[in-house]
């Protein structure tokens, strides 16, 4: 199963830290833009922007678990994958979306019946590994 973890950049050493937990679980991650630099301000770096912005969506398109690590602030590149996650959830039933953190109700988006809300990654391993009963 591939996990795609999702934050505002300055988030990232928590992605990476989370990232790891992941893989100790067995799970592997669909793209890692922790190694992204920053590109801000957008427009002095068109290239580098498009490149990351392709590659991070195919990412998302390519992921069975979406996460979105939540925070204060709230991040716009993350909510976008988070928009694409969900769209994509809703059309082919996958990647389950979560998001986990402090901020839960950052957005009316984030009470969308296919996103689950869990407090930390153990929530999330938790509901990921419970047997899931067929209807």
């Amino acid at each position: 199963m591939k996990v795609y973890i999702a934050a505002a950049f300055p988030d990232r050493e928590a992605v990476t830290e989370l990232q790891i937990l992941c893989k100790k679980k067995g799970y592997k991650i669909s793209g890692d833009w922790t190694k992204h630099k920053s590109v801000k301000p957008y427009e002095q770096n068109k290239v580098l922007s498009k490149r990351y912005a392709k590659e991070d969506l195919k990412n998302v398109r390519n992921c069975d678990v979406f996460i979105l690590l939540s925070n204060k602030e709230g991040s716009t590149g993350a909510h976008v994958e988070l928009g694409a996650a969900l769209a994509l959830s809703m059309e082919k039933g996958i990647p389950k979306v979560y998001i986990i953190g402090d901020h839960l109700s950052r957005s009316l988006f984030y009470f969308h019946p296919v996103i689950s809300l869990k407090k930390d990654m153990n929530a999330v391993f938790e509901d990921l590994e419970r047997p899931q009963i067929l209807k």
